[in-house]
């Protein structure tokens, strides 16, 4: 499992490997890698190369050539034509073909090509292999490499993921979006509440506030009188041991399909509550798991309409059918504990962000 630092790494690296790509894809680097990929991958290419670098001296026509010519070279006509010098005998035919080999080999265009093939390392004399020696530098630059190493469907689905909405607590009071209390959907309800079945009375926000970019909620031991719902009997005012507050976004935040991810640190007694929720709703889809894994995460909750999916640091820790298809869903922030679960607590949020690519 990722350490909260390497997966926040992890992230950021995210963004930018949507960055590089495009602009490998648009670069000159590129473009020079593709074009001498396609020739030295060529049909014509490759056998040119083998021909270059099979091909022995001995079967070329250069050497055929030269072999012809000194076999003539030591027959009696010409030993004798060379001696003599009588004019005649240039008719005779070994004599004939002598001259004419002769006059061929000093030619330079022979010189060149007999040069070229008596030479075993003759393929790196070529153009074609300083062709096949760049391509080969280009397979090893490290923007090739990080090309290559990802793909269009990668980065066009990273690319599709959108920011609906993001709390960085950067003030030090939060924003109108959130509202202390439940979210119901008649303004007649009371939303500050707490439950007869929990121990802590909620305090509309005295439990709470936003320090350094983070926002803290704590779990108090200080005895309350609060609202509380009680199955039979309603609202009713009731004593409490403990104090905390609980949260909600006033407006509805989340598309069908999408991404959040919340960093959050959880230490103490207290339940916390990170979920998305409908104001009509009696479920809800957690972003923290039961059983928290460590003190300082970065959660993650990716839902459709169909299944939710937890990750923690990014390592998947449940999966199941999402229970609120089609609902307007929003966020729910809350610590709470419940009957005989005695005990303080403080769950502190450094950020909260909300994708989707519906």
């Amino acid at each position: 499992m990722k350490s909260t630092k390497v997966f926040e790494q992890w992230l950021q690296e995210q963004a930018q490997i949507i960055v590089r790509y495009r602009q490998v894809e648009k670069s000159d680097i590129l473009a020079e890698y593709n074009a001498l990929k396609k020739v030295v991958e060529s049909t014509e290419f490759q056998t040119k190369k083998k021909e270059l670098t099979t091909t022995q001296y001995v079967d070329t026509q250069e050497a055929k050539t030269m072999s012809a010519y000194k076999g003539l070279k030591w027959s009696i006509s010409v030993i004798l034509y060379n001696l003599l010098k009588k004019e005649a005998w240039k008719e005779k035919t070994d004599v004939a073909n002598y001259l004419a080999l002769a006059e061929q080999i000093q030619t330079p265009e022979f010189q060149q090509a007999n040069a070229f093939w008596k030479n075993p390392k003759r393929w790196f004399t070529t153009p074609e292999s300083q062709q096949e020696k760049r391509l080969n530098e280009l397979t090893k630059h490290a923007d090739i490499v990080f090309f290559f190493a990802h793909t269009e469907k990668e980065v066009a689905e990273l690319e599709s993921y959108k920011t609906v909405w993001t709390e960085e607590f950067e003030t030090a009071r939060l924003s109108d979006v959130w509202q202390t209390g439940f979210l119901y959907p008649s303004k007649e309800l009371k939303a500050n509440h707490s439950h007869v079945n929990e121990l802590q009375a909620y305090t509309q926000g005295k439990n709470t506030q936003v320090a350094n970019r983070v926002l803290t909620i704590q779990t108090k031991k200080e005895k309350m009188t609060a609202p509380a719902w009680h199955p039979t009997k309603g609202m009713v005012m009731h004593p409490f041991a403990y104090t905390s507050d609980v949260w909600h976004t006033a407006q509805a935040i989340a598309p069908k399909a999408g991404v959040l991810q919340a960093k959050v640190r959880c230490t103490g007694k207290a339940k916390q509550v990170l979920c998305l929720t409908a104001a009509t709703a009696k479920k809800s889809l957690a972003i923290l798991p039961a059983n928290r894994v460590e003190k300082e995460a970065i959660y993650t909750l990716v839902w459709n309409e169909k299944e939710v999916v937890n990750y923690v640091n990014d390592v998947e820790v449940a999966r199941g059918k999402n229970t609120l298809t089609g609902e307007n869903l929003h966020l729910l922030v809350r610590s709470y504990l419940p009957t005989g679960q005695k005990g303080t607590g403080k769950m502190e949020i450094d950020w909260i962000r909300v994708y989707t690519n519906a």
